[in-house]
């Protein structure tokens, strides 16, 4: 056998193999299953909307809920501040009494530990109070979130509506029709419901 009959039976081989190895790997993979996706009628399909904006004004429970963790936030600050302008007018006064060296020593080392006690009262006073305002805005958020989507889903199962979208600044919605907006009524529904529930729970 010449030397190129050989070099073509090896390659012929070769590939052969490689074929049925591949048969082997492909009978290992598992078979793709395509999703199971219901077709909507289109003539029936009813889409609504609403502005998420017009929540923070027309839903009560919404409103409550902000004025009442703005109002801790503000009261939060007042207070910061006001220990931060009574640590440095005791700042002010160390230095004065240092420059005109009117005190005694006794008296500058308790106002020196009085400066330093209150500095750590007010970063103390940063962070533990800063981070509980912190986590009891992101609980009502998720609470108010939780409610919206209940309510939500409740809204459309009582109108018939199979999409209702959130269009507000910043969103993916650039264009829908207004004939589709739903937002005074949803707002109402969102009132009822939660008056409802402040009934149930006695409020």
């Amino acid at each position: 056998m010449k030397l190129g009959q050989v070099i073509a039976a090896g390659l012929i081989l070769g590939l052969t193999t490689f074929a049925c190895s591949d048969k082997k790997e492909e009978a290992k993979t598992k078979e793709e299953t395509p999703p199971v996706v219901p077709t909507v009628d289109s003539k029936g399909l009813k889409i609504a909307f609403y502005y998420s904006d017009s929540l923070k004004e027309g839903f009560t429970y919404y409103k409550n809920e902000d004025a009442r963790i703005t109002k801790k936030g503000e009261a939060f600050q007042n207070e910061l501040m006001s220990k931060q302008r009574s640590l440095e007018q005791k700042a002010q006064n160390y230095e004065k009494y240092m420059r005109e060296g009117t005190m005694t020593g006794a008296d500058m080392q308790s106002l020196e530990n009085e400066i330093v006690r209150l500095r750590e009262q007010l970063m103390n006073m940063q962070q533990s109070r800063g981070a509980q305002l912190e986590k009891e805005t992101s609980e009502a958020l998720t609470v108010l979130s939780k409610k919206i989507e209940v309510a939500g889903k409740k809204y459309c199962e009582k109108y018939g509506i199979d999409i209702l979208l959130i269009h507000g600044q910043g969103g993916q919605i650039n264009f829908i029709n207004d004939k589709m907006n739903v937002t005074r009524s949803f707002i109402d529904f969102l009132n009822h419901e939660q008056e409802m529930m402040d009934k149930d729970l006695g409020k």
